[in-house]
């Protein structure tokens, strides 16, 4: 079993100086930090000659940015859809929002991966779809916490304002940065 080499923790590290300092790159660094944090320990196993090289920046902020549309896309039309399949099926107008809820978050939770799997995915590079897709659940898991934490006050003080809308954007944009880390973490060669 090959142990990572310097080098590969090196190069792991490196991307952490691709972005320059700006609102928009400052999420890439944070799924660039992740990602490079993460990846020693998850191809501990793999030989350096066949790692792929790191996902980039400018890929792995469009993977989020692209991702959080498939949340929001995947929401609006799997709720629509499963609504209208549930009225066309007899159900009462409760019984249909309960189902619309249902086809929201699966398709939600489906749609959010398909971008940074279509992004990371080039060059002889494939991931793991169904990480992808654990990952857009952690994400989501992460989402619910801070929803449930700002319905219980946790952002009521009046100091809170910016806390409140990073707690925004931040229950958007959490599983597609878990399906995005988790989808570059099982990278590899093919």
């Amino acid at each position: 079993m090959p142990v990572p080499t310097p080098r590969r923790r090196a190069s792991s590290l490196a991307c952490l100086r691709l972005a320059p300092p700006s609102i928009a790159s400052s999420m890439t660094s944070w799924v660039l930090a992740l990602s490079a944090l993460a990846s020693p320990v998850l191809h501990a196993q793999s030989a350096p000659a066949t790692d792929p090289a790191p996902v980039s920046g400018g890929t792995a902020a469009g993977q989020v940015a692209f991702g959080t549309l498939g949340t929001a896309a995947g929401f609006v039309g799997g709720g629509l859809a499963t609504r209208w399949v549930a009225r066309r099926a007899g159900a009462t107008p409760d019984g249909a929002s309960r189902a619309a809820y249902v086809g929201a978050w699966t398709t939600a939770a489906l749609a959010t991966p398909v971008a940074p799997v279509l992004l990371g995915s080039r060059d002889g590079v494939r991931g793991s779809y169904p990480a992808a897709v654990g990952g857009t659940l952690a994400g989501g898991a992460a989402s619910l916490l801070i929803v449930t934490a700002g319905r219980h006050g946790a952002f009521d003080c009046r100091a809170c304002a910016p806390v409140r809308l990073l707690a925004a954007v931040s229950a958007f944009v959490l599983p597609s940065l878990g399906a995005t880390i988790a989808f570059n973490a099982s990278r590899e060669m093919r």
